[in-house]
């Protein structure tokens, strides 16, 4: 038999929920200075898939250097970053799937190899990471129960006290935070990935006793350190519907590693996964069938999500639509109205202007009356002017010249005599 080739972070899927906060001050978003420490990996992920949604802040991200960034939208609602991972689940390529938030930073550049290591043995099942407070104390080096209560172990400590008491190499642990989780791909779809009962707290420590019954292991490896600013990204608050959730599927039970099935709902997450009960030489031909079909529920369950979303938009934006004709309907009338406003003045123009037509005809009338009189008048003056021609051409004769100058010198003597 030849043993399997070990898995490094060149087969890694890194899926990130972010909602593109940044911390106070900075002027990068989280996201992005994430991605810068992702783009510093040695050798690079197969692929980092980034999960937003209608809260994402900024621009969306895109290749930084030769790092292969890719991004999807989960839909509308609040942020959920179960379903968030689903959705990057589903578009996943590689052999491992690393969960992470986008408020981590790495310190160096082979921390996912170290812990992909661990994936060689197939008894495990999920690696998590020594996650640090900026202050260098620690966040998270793995969790355990407490009073019913997952808690995060030596939180607070410094590492050299978590060291002394033997956290400082790998160990099993009951859980690892979802802000960075290694796991392999089959695996979580073999589980039916992260369970959207959990879309905010929960869902990371709830995959992991999943699979815990499923009869892997879970890990914490110390020596991949990253930085994390914990809760940056959104409030640090648990829901007490979370923590109901969380009892009505687990239980009460204080002992961190007996969690029995709850009665009271009658989940039976102690008997093994149905492909471990398969023997025989079909067995791994039916287990493979199995993961098949649990990742195509998974993604029908994510697809019908996502049509339930798209259908939601399709009433939001019929609605809008409808608004939109409504006022597009009010415009119209009110342009009806101004046409018709502007018709009633054009009609009084109109009204006006044949007022002054009519007067300009009556004054032409009359003056074409005045034209005929003075045309009357003109002919008169002419008559009178060649009567008036004809006087001075017959006084202008000369026996008539000669009778005006006998008449001036007055009667003859003997015409006085007589």
């Amino acid at each position: 038999m030849v043993d399997p080739q070990p898995i490094s972070q060149a087969s890694t899927s890194i899926i990130i929920p972010s909602a593109g906060h940044s911390l106070p001050g900075a002027e990068t978003s989280m996201l992005n200075r994430c991605l810068a420490t992702l783009a510093q990996l040695e050798p690079l992920p197969k692929e980092v898939i980034v999960v937003v949604g209608d809260e994402f802040q900024g621009e969306l991200p895109r290749q930084m250097n030769s790092l292969p960034v890719k991004v999807l939208h989960r839909g509308p609602g609040s942020f959920d970053f179960s379903r968030a991972v689903n959705c990057g689940l589903l578009a996943s390529g590689g052999d491992l799937v690393l969960m992470l938030n986008d408020d981590i930073e790495a310190e160096t550049t082979d921390w996912i190899g170290k812990m992909a290591a661990h994936l060689d043995d197939p008894t495990i099942g999920v690696v998590g990471a020594t996650l640090l407070y900026p202050d260098r104390s620690i966040q998270h080096i793995g969790m355990e129960i407490e009073d019913a209560q997952p808690i995060h172990s030596f939180r607070g400590c410094q590492l050299s006290e978590a060291a002394a008491a033997g956290a400082d190499t790998a160990r099993d642990v009951i859980g690892v935070t979802g802000a960075c989780l290694l796991i392999r791909r089959r695996d979580v779809l073999n589980v039916g990935g992260m369970s959207l009962e959990f879309p905010s707290s929960y869902g990371d420590i709830d995959l992991c006793l999943r699979l815990l019954r499923s009869g892997l292991r879970v890990v914490v490896e110390p020596a991949a350190t990253l930085i994390h600013h914990e809760s940056a990204s959104r409030a640090p608050v648990i829901e007490p519907w979370e923590w109901e959730r969380f009892i009505a599927r687990w239980g009460e039970e204080a002992n961190s590693w007996h969690l029995p099935v709850n009665s009271a709902t009658g989940h039976n997450y102690d008997s093994p996964m149905t492909a471990d009960l398969v023997d025989g030489g079909d067995g791994e031909q039916i287990g493979h069938e199995i993961l098949r079909l649990r990742e195509r529920a998974l993604g029908a369950e994510t697809r019908s999500q996502q049509l339930a979303d798209r259908v939601a938009n399709q009433d939001d934006r019929i609605t809008e639509l409808e608004e939109r004709v409504d006022e597009r309907n009010t415009l119209i009338e009110e342009w009806k109205d101004r046409v018709a406003e502007r018709d009633t003045r054009v009609a009084e123009r109109d009204a006006r202007i044949a007022e002054q037509d009519a007067r300009i005809a009556e004054r032409d009338v009359r003056m074409a009356e005045k034209d005929a009189e003075t045309a009357k008048k003109d002919a008169r003056i002419a008559q009178l002017e060649a009567e008036n021609l004809d006087l001075q051409n017959l006084l202008n004769r000369p026996a008539i010249i000669r009778l005006a100058r006998r008449l001036a010198r007055g009667p003859r003597r003997s015409e006085r005599d007589e």
